[in-house]
């Protein structure tokens, strides 16, 4: 049944999408130079990162307001990007990359700290014309989506630096486009956010842009509105709140779905079997290796 769905999908001509959550979060700290290498040479099809705000408005790929790895949890947006370099992202035991200890040795960086979004898109790019990659891993590397989540948080607006009432308040979001048509990815990216007001933002001020609408811990009553209402390309929900129903809504308006954060075999054939179009997972590797299967 599986391999019959995702065979459908193919000639439909609507690859399923197998989505690195933060980069590979069950294989290596996320949001990582090292964590991105790791997925890529694996072969995502996208990865899913989370952007902040640095205090000299700079979008930097952490996933937490705060940064947890110190007492004094200082808010992201409180700090330069000078200051955010001095953090390191914590998680599996990992050796530096390859590449990802060339890309950062040569910027001044720790391959385990706090990228720049634009940092996420040059390694990418740099990462296609590797010699040490093969060229399967290259061409993948060429047709990367990126899948962007605005970190917004409606009651805690210091977390961003500017309170959001819509486009003229954007900076974030300004910030995350401009990141986007500079390094000329604009066709291969995607913003997404549990905060859908900053999604339809976004849609206005970059048409072009794909944007995605999370959802957690509720199932809305009628998707197909709530999709249009934000202009949203994807429905992207908490796996746990999905249904072969919500899933024929979704399709039916002309939308796709990628839900988050599948780790378990068992929850990825029922979701295949209901025609989702890609998954969010931490473990890549055990996604692509059930998929061969």
């Amino acid at each position: 049944m599986v391999c019959e769905e995702i065979s459908n999908m193919k000639h439909q001509g609507s690859e399923f999408e197998v989505q690195g959550h933060r980069g590979a979060r069950g294989l290596a700290p996320e949001n990582t130079l090292v964590g991105f290498e790791i997925a890529l040479d694996l072969g995502v099809s996208s990865i899913e990162t989370d952007v902040h705000l640095t205090r000299d408005d700079v979008a930097v790929l952490h996933h937490d307001a705060c940064i947890a790895a110190v007492e004094a949890r200082p808010l992201v947006r409180s700090l330069t990007l000078d200051q955010v370099r001095g953090y390191r992202i914590e998680g599996p035991a990992v050796e530096a990359t390859p590449l990802a200890k060339r890309f950062a040795a040569a910027r001044g960086l720790d391959a385990c700290g706090i990228p720049t979004l634009a940092e996420l898109f040059a390694f990418v790019a740099e990462y296609s014309a590797d010699a040490g990659k093969t060229g399967i891993q290259q061409e993948r590397a060429r047709r990367l989506v990126f899948d962007v989540e605005l970190k917004r948080v409606p009651f805690a607006p210091e977390t961003i630096g500017d309170g959001f009432t819509g486009e003229a308040s954007a900076t974030l979001e300004r910030q995350v486009i401009a990141a986007i048509r500079a390094a000329g990815v604009i066709e291969r990216s995607r913003v997404r956010s549990f905060d859908h007001r900053c999604v339809l933002a976004v849609k206005q001020l970059a048409p072009a842009l794909a944007t995605g609408l999370l959802i957690y811990n509720t199932l809305p009553v009628d998707i197909g509105t709530m999709l249009e209402q934000a202009r949203a390309d994807f429905y992207c929900p908490d796996y746990q709140f999905l249904d072969a129903a919500a899933v024929r809504q979704v399709i039916a308006a002309g939308k796709r779905v990628i839900p988050y954060t599948v780790n378990e075999p068992a929850a990825w054939e029922r979701l295949i079997a209901w025609g989702v179009h890609g998954i969010t997972t931490d473990v890549p590797d055990r996604l692509l290796e059930w998929l061969e299967r």
